[in-house]
């Protein structure tokens, strides 16, 4: 990271605050509150639904007269509702932390029966880590208040001292701390079509009356009284925490292959399935589908339910969640009440879904899976067939727009039956979801539905709040200019790279497309070995490249090679050769000559008569194969009579051919003695001269065989392999040319000290292979930069808003539970060291704002230490330094005498001055960097071959390194054995936090490659997967955080270990010291604290994210 602002003297003040903001750290208990059983039961089994959250426990009771807090075990917890209840209800006593009537004690929780009874109801112990003593506090309400209203205080008072640094041009209204976001996520009208578009009245083109129409248990509200007489039905109190509601929305104007929801879209319709008991009070009776109509007479009638959207006491569960509640924004509906999302329950599930050949995650294969009813998609059911050029249908399908579906009789019904299946199905979904769920075990008695609703439903939600706030880009600018850059580079790499291939295999380097696979597999490896097929490819490959895309050198290439001037590109060709069979004809047929036979005999007949016409005319043989009817023709193109015998015509002929023959030759000695020359050498030229005298179609015939052979539309490229010898084969057995394969060829020569890849010996050492890499290293930088302008600059550009901010759709579809992102995807931003173009200073603050950036350190590796056990490195961490250091000095016994002896110092406090002796990361670099090395990729469970890979060395002296690092951390090795056989026993894999993943390969004993990527995954998922766990509990917290909130601060982006917010800069420094202590720690129920400390890195007073970092 960059500079620190402050950071040690926030973490000195955040620890002198006390131990009151930093309580229990199993914090996720379940609350029953009898006055509040509408809010936390939950509607599966009516027990409590509540958690809290040790850091905000400050937080919660203003009043004496609060309900008596039960402590009892349930099998669901919800941590937002429960932070605005019990968190903070603590009271020190002698320095001592005392809990109402609870018992707090050792390091897990543990049922008690004996301990005591507080109105028939259990008692319990509960963790709470790092405290000499806690003990109950038996009626002591007023010191409760007390202590709770000290910490009000005192935050009040921070906030009133922060009103003095209120200035002009700031965002930070204490009044409404976050008014700087509310227009945020909304859609843009001056985007939008025009109402009169969307209430269509009749007489207008496009209206359709269908207010008879009805659809069996499809409870339809089309007008207003139907609308509030649903919705009555809907809020009735008596259906809080029992009912869960299925909700789904029909959307028209987006396209989802070029934008996401935020601000885009209209809802034309929303469904709702409440179960097959629910009665929605229009006289359709239990059990039907509730379809509101938002179009035409209808239009805006989903404003009705707003006040039921909105309404966190009705639990909604939807498929899909963040779409449906962005397009329900553009409406001016806020969704409240988020009961659960189909498809993250799915995936939480099972994991393996995609691969196992379920068909993934959507409504239609999960509805065929686990309902064995699938659902149709919407081309099967409204898919209208293209017409072909000749009126009959063809194979290409397309669907009507959603409002023609919807206003349209012949497609309204089943519109509304396919519309309605979704809420259904997604309540059926759920409900099936929920039981599997149940039946899957989580910790301490708990199962994995009591994990879904604790912490996955809360984590749905804030993925949903970041994507609507975005994250702002300076794109007209910035972006704009960088592209430009980009561009230029990556023309002078393409330059570099054809040029190289030029001086290997000539001119037609110069034409080679280097972001085609096909032509730089045949380059690199043609001649090699399909390793599925055994079959060898082709050393030299001919490709037919369009001319527009053959660059101006290779075409001038081309013309000084073949010195010509390339108004033909096949130059050994004539005009015949581009003629049809019927122009070959036509002009036979002129010239009486035979019109019968192949294409190329009549080439050869016509070339003989223009070249030579004294060879060219038919001798008597020839004229007597013609038949009767071509006799005749050649005599009337002669203007000689064609009536008679054959023989006759045959004679008539030869008289006039020895006439023409006699006139030819006269012309003939003219022109030799006039010119010298002997005659015409090229067809060109005889079809040139002939052109004076024809009469017939030649003269047409040529000038369009001569346009098109001038703009011939394709060169060819010649393209012959190198022979190098591929280094990784794509799934079909072909040879790979991707980006890792590339950068292992050309390695790294543009360094100080040159690092050759495989391609330097291979293309024959010396400066040969030092210019081969180069060129290489350029071909690897054009797919860098060419991907780098389609996934950041253009799209960065493109799908900025009106407040130039990107609302990207973050997904929890990877199998280990991190992250990832589309439209744009903001996960795969280049290395800091890499970012060549600065893509990163791109992401900026609005005026008046700062952000925070806080990375975790170290985050897998500290893990890896924590879960292993591991004594060396849990004592690395706890001793601090450079780790990788540490660890090149446990793995190398000459460096730690070395270290011992004083010769080399470990490291060095530069505020200090220079350093006496060598650093051990300067003297020992090259260990200091296999020991980094083996770091990383020992959580990912890589083998000595892959690392003998990274590392440019032998197996064997990889097996030797790996072993080093092993016999210095042995407790890993045993964890990863312990690992692999649980998946090899039960073919599955758990994170930190005790979700699953599936690993059936690992159940393939005979299918040693399947066997050996499951074993890497049993290792590396609890890894990446605990990291995934402790940035989800640690981006519930800063989203939920109270003070955040007051401080105008909003959490808008996570990428990996980093968590991005935005916000005023007179608040900056309190609320990144907010942000510090959710992240460092997050422990919740479920997640046990780990053994070494979380160190967060960030900074707050900077206005873009490259600075930032």
């Amino acid at each position: 990271m960059g500079a620190n602002t402050n950071r040690s003297h926030i973490v000195q003040h955040r620890h002198q605050r006390g131990r009151l903001r930093r309580l229990v750290a199993y914090s996720s208990v379940p609350i029953f509150l009898p006055k509040l059983f509408p809010l936390l039961f939950s509607p599966l089994n009516g027990v409590a639904v509540a958690s809290f959250v040790s850091s905000n426990m400050h937080r919660a009771l203003s009043s004496t007269k609060r309900a008596e807090l039960f402590l009892r075990f349930s099998t669901c917890c919800n941590q937002s509702r429960f932070d605005r209840f019990y968190a903070g209800t603590v009271a020190t006593v002698g320095g001592r932390f005392r809990y109402p009537r609870t018992t707090f004690v050792n390091s897990s929780i543990s049922r008690k029966k004996n301990v005591g009874r507080i109105s028939g109801t259990t008692r319990w112990s509960i963790a709470v880590p790092r405290m000499d003593a806690v003990r109950a506090i038996n009626n002591n309400a007023e010191d409760i208040v007390k202590v709770h209203d000290l910490q009000s205080a005192n935050e009040d008072g921070i906030y009133e001292a922060l009103k003095n640094r209120l200035k002009e041009g700031g965002t930070w209204d204490p009044k409404d701390p976050l008014g700087w976001t509310k227009d945020f996520g909304k859609r843009n009208l001056s985007k939008c079509r025009p109402k009169s578009e969307i209430h269509l009245k009749p007489g207008d083109e496009g209206y359709y009356d269908c207010s008879s129409l009805t659809v069996p248990k499809v409870t339809i509200v089309r007008t207003l009284e139907q609308a509030h007489k649903a919705l009555k039905a809907l809020s009735d109190s008596s259906h809080v925490g029992k009912v869960f509601h299925a909700c789904d929305t029909e959307v028209m104007d987006i396209d989802l292959k070029k934008v996401g929801p935020v601000g885009n879209g209209y809802v034309t319709c929303v469904s709702i399935f409440s179960g097959p008991e629910f009665d929605y009070g229009l006289g359709d009776g239990p059990g039907t589908t509730l379809w509101i109509d938002n179009l035409d007479e209808s239009a805006d009638l989903v404003q009705v339910f707003k006040p039921w959207f909105e309404d966190p006491t009705h639990f909604k569960v939807w498929h899909n969640y963040g779409f449906d509640r962005h397009v329900m924004f553009n409406e001016n509906i806020d969704v409240k009440g988020f009961g659960g999302d189909t498809m993250h329950m799915a995936r939480l599930q099972n994991t393996h879904r995609l691969k196992s050949g379920l068909g993934g995650y959507s409504l239609e294969a999960l509805s065929a899976d686990l309902l064995k009813k699938r659902k149709r998609p919407m081309k099967e059911i409204f898919g209208v067939a293209r017409l072909r050029k000749d009126g009959t249908r063809g194979s290409l399908v397309d669907i009507p727009p959603v409002e023609e579906l919807q206003r349209r009789p012949e497609f309204r019904e089943n519109w509304i039956i396919y519309s309605c299946y979704d809420a259904q199905c997604t309540w059926y979904l759920h409900s099936k979801l929920r039981n599997l769920l149940q039946k899957m075990s989580w910790v301490k008695g708990h199962n994995l539905y009591d994990y879904y609703w604790s912490f996955l439903r809360d984590f749905g939600e804030v993925l949903t709040d970041m994507e609507r706030r975005g994250i702002r880009v300076n794109a007209s600018d910035y972006l704009a200019t960088i592209e430009i850059t980009a561009r230029k580079d990556r023309d002078e790499h393409v330059e570099a790279f054809r040029k190289w291939c030029a001086s290997r295999i000539g001119p037609d380097g110069l034409a080679i497309n280097p972001s085609s696979s096909t032509q730089l597999t045949t380059l690199l490896f043609g001649g090699g070995t399909n390793s599925k097929t055994g079959e060898e490819s082709e050393r030299v490959r001919v490709f037919k490249v369009p001319r527009e895309d053959v660059s101006e050198a290779a075409l001038k290439a081309y013309e000084e090679r073949d010195k010509l001037d390339l108004k033909s590109t096949y130059d050994s060709k004539d005009e015949f050769d581009f003629m049809t069979v019927v122009q070959l004809k036509v002009l036979c047929k002129e010239r009486g000559l035979k019109v019968s036979g192949k294409k190329a005999d009549l080439q050869e007949r016509l070339r003989g008569h223009f070249l030579s016409p004294e060879s060219s005319h038919s001798s008597s043989n020839e004229l007597s194969s013609m038949s009767v009817v071509e006799l005749r023709n050649a005599c009337r193109s002669r203007n000689l009579d064609d009536k008679g015998r054959k023989d006759q015509l045959i004679s008539r002929l030869q008289e006039d051919i020895a006439f023409s023959l006699e006139l030819i030759s006269a012309h003939s000695n003219s022109v030799e003695s006039s010119t010298g020359n002997d005659g015409y050498s090229t067809i060109s030229e005889a079809l040139n001269a002939a052109l004076d005298q024809d009469t017939g179609m030649l003269k047409d015939f040529l000038e369009s065989v001569r346009e098109k052979s001038t703009e011939s539309k394709y060169i060819e490229v010649k393209i012959e392999s190198l022979g190098l010898e591929p280094l990784k084969y794509t799934m079909g057995g072909a040879p790979s040319v991707t980006s890792d394969v590339l950068k292992k060829l050309a390695g790294d020569p543009l360094v100080d000290e040159p690092r050759y890849g495989t391609a330097y010996e291979a293309l024959g050492g010396g400066e040969a292979g030092h210019d081969a890499c180069v060129a290489l290293y350029s071909l690897h930088m054009i797919g860098s930069i060419e991907t780098m302008i389609a996934n950041f600059l253009l799209s960065l550009q493109y799908l900025a808003d009106d407040q130039s901010r990107v609302h990207c759709s973050l997904n929890l579809n990877t199998e280990t539970g991190r992250l990832s992102s589309r439209r744009p995807n903001l996960q795969n931003q280049p290395a800091l060291e890499k970012d060549t173009y600065k893509i990163r200073q791109a992401f900026e603050a609005s005026p008046g704002n700062s952000l925070i950036v806080a990375d975790y350190g170290q985050l897998e590796l500290r893990i890896l230490a924590s879960m292993t056990n591991c004594t060396s490195m849990i004592e690395a961490f706890r001793e601090g330094g450079d780790f990788h250091s540490r660890t090149a000095m446990g793995m190398f016994n000459y460096i730690e005498e070395k270290v011992e002896s004083g010769d080399i110092l470990f490291e060095w406090d530069y505020s200090q001055g220079s350093p006496p002796k060598p650093l051990l990361k300067d003297v020992y670099a090259s260990e200091r960097r296999k020991a980094k090395t083996l770091n990383f990729s020992i959580a990912y469970g890589k083998t000595a071959h892959g690392l003998s890979q990274d590392w440019g060395v032998s197996v064997t002296e990889a097996e030797t390194m790996l072993q080093a690092w092993y016999d210095s951390r042995p407790e890993v090795l045993k964890w990863q054995t312990k690992m692999k056989e649980l998946a090899r026993k039960k073919g599955i894999t758990r994170t930190l936090m005790g979700r699953y993943r599936q690993l059936p390969e690992a159940l393939e004993k005979r299918n040693r490659k399947l066997l050996g990527g499951a074993e890497r995954a049993s290792i590396n998922t609890p890894i990446q997967g605990g990291a995934a766990d402790i940035a989800m509990a640690a981006m519930i917290k800063v989203n939920n955080s109270d003070k955040l909130k007051r401080l105008g601060w909003i959490m808008i982006l996570q990428v990996h270990d980093e968590i991005i917010l935005e916000g005023p800069e007179e608040t900056a420094e309190e609320a990144f010291e907010e942000v510090l202590q959710c992240m460092e720690s997050p422990w919740v129920f479920g997640l046990e604290e780990t053994q070494v400390p979380l160190i967060v890195d960030g900074s707050y007073q900077h206005k873009n994210w490259y600075d930032a970092k």
